[in-house]
């Protein structure tokens, strides 16, 4: 018997291989869109993959379900629900599938989506009782799902669900079922994922903050009132799950761009520039209109925030072989029209000759002192999350999340300088970046924003 955790950097999402080496079976639960990494993990296992399981429709990723299915014709299993457009296999509450020695049952376990299915595993050697839970998007580390993405008009209800799901069903499992579920911290699926990839039921019986919360209307309050925004993506992607994702069979082919063909295909309707390197080459110079998007770990919720979905997308990367990298970020948050990349990066474009324009930088110290000194000369925004802001701001500062700022431009002056900040200059930059697009000239983002505030010992308010 073999299980194996997958990770997707960026989006904190958990896939897991599940097999029978001595029966040659393998199941992929939860699969993302470029699905090579299966393929190639069940050929060093020497197995087949016969089972594709699916927890829920998922919000925050392509599933790789259908492109899974078509390389190897193994079976789609999922939560009962009339929302899926593909053919599957429905799983309803205590239904059970062979996997060589391996038994896995479907626990119906409504609350983050009504279908959505957890699968209790049990069996292999020296194993006879249940040991593990794949809980998908239920429970997680530290933390429960969220009930909300269905939109408000059905999260008290789906909450409702959530408590009856975790104490009715998960909580009475014993306290030494293992716990795997879809995501780890980092993703936006719970309000505040912990640091473990997996964890016990015992354990989170124990410390996990929602579940010490026994009484029913105080679980759904605490529930719905701690939650991260959503990026604008889920929507989108939960259709895109529900009806089957189109297959891309590999990674489709995206070819460089010399510079000055690059500088007419910009032109084209809906192209979206999108300049991946580090926030301080950003700054130093990029081609007017484009979008900072570092490649960090945040890049495909960024992504995802702030690309439309049927966006074309162009791309300055800091090295050619960043691209692979980039063009499986974007794949898995359904961005497809990926029209090239900028041959030999800015440096191509300089040597062309061709204009540029440059996002200013100002240090905390240099902030600190014009905010002591200077009167009403420039502005601030603090482009964080509610939560983040409420911690306490520069004094001064006006706060609008930076996904809502292509929206709400009226927040900022036009025609008075502003300096942009975050929790570490990431945000900062798209936002710097989203202003310079739609015509605000002078523009300083703040590299470290306000982790580098608070290094420098500068204080900070808070709203009254």
């Amino acid at each position: 018997m073999f299980l194996e955790t997958i990770k997707a950097e960026g989006l904190a999402h958990l896939s897991y291989l599940l097999g029978d080496e001595s029966n040659g079976v393998c199941a992929v639960i939860d699969p993302r869109r470029d699905v090579d990494v299966y393929l190639e993990h069940a050929r060093r296992h020497n197995v087949r993959i016969t089972h594709i399981l699916e927890t829920h429709i998922h919000a925050d990723f392509v599933s790789g379900s259908l492109e899974l299915h078509a390389a190897t014709g193994a079976p789609i299993f999922v939560g009962e629900t009339s929302e899926y457009g593909f053919e599957h296999k429905a799983l309803c509450e205590g239904d059970s599938l062979s996997l060589g020695s391996l038994t896995i049952e479907a626990l119906h376990t409504p609350g983050h989506t009504p279908e959505h299915v957890c699968y209790l595993v049990s069996g292999g050697k020296g194993s006879v009782e249940r040991w593990a839970l794949f809980s998908g998007d239920t429970l997680f580390a530290g933390e429960v799902g969220r009930p909300d993405l269905l939109g408000h008009g059905r999260a008290q209800e789906l909450a409702c669900a959530l408590y009856h799901t975790l104490h009715d069903k998960l909580l009475k499992l014993g306290d030494e079922v293992e716990v795997y579920p879809a995501h780890g911290q980092g993703s936006p699926c719970g309000g505040s994922i912990g640091d473990r990839n997996t964890s016990t039921i015992g354990y989170e019986r124990l410390h996990n903050p929602k579940l010490q919360i026994k009484d029913e209307a105080t679980f759904i309050e605490a529930v719905l009132s701690d939650l991260p925004p959503a990026p604008f993506y889920y929507p989108r992607m939960k259709k895109v799950n529900a009806q089957g994702p189109a297959l891309t069979r590999c990674l489709p082919r995206v070819l460089p761009v010399d510079a000055r063909t690059f500088h007419e295909e910009m032109k084209k309707p809906g192209t979206v520039i999108v300049d991946t390197r580090e926030i301080e080459a950003f700054g130093g110079g990029h081609i007017a209109g484009s979008l900072s998007i570092a490649l960090r770990g945040e890049f495909p919720q960024w992504a995802g925030w702030m690309l439309e979905a049927d966006a074309r997308v162009l791309l300055v990367l800091s090295d050619d072989d960043k691209l692979d990298e980039v063009e499986r970020h974007l794949l898995r948050v359904g961005f497809e029209n990926i029209a090239g990349y900028l041959q030999q990066g800015m440096r191509g474009w300089f040597e062309a000759g061709l204009p540029f324009e440059r996002t200013y930088e100002m240090s905390v110290q240099e902030l600190h002192e014009k905010l002591s000194t200077a009167t009403n000369s420039f502005q601030v925004l603090d482009v964080r999350r509610d939560d983040e802001w409420n911690e306490g701001f520069i004094s001064t500062a006006r706060h609008l999340f930076a996904p809502y700022l292509t929206k709400h431009l009226d927040v900022v002056e036009k025609g008075k300088p502003v300096v942009v900040y975050c929790g570490s200059g990431y945000r900062a930059s798209v936002a710097a970046s989203v202003l310079q697009q739609n015509g605000f000239t002078d523009v300083c983002s703040v590299p470290g924003s306000m982790a580098a505030w608070k290094a420098a010992g500068y204080t900070t308010v808070k709203p009254n």
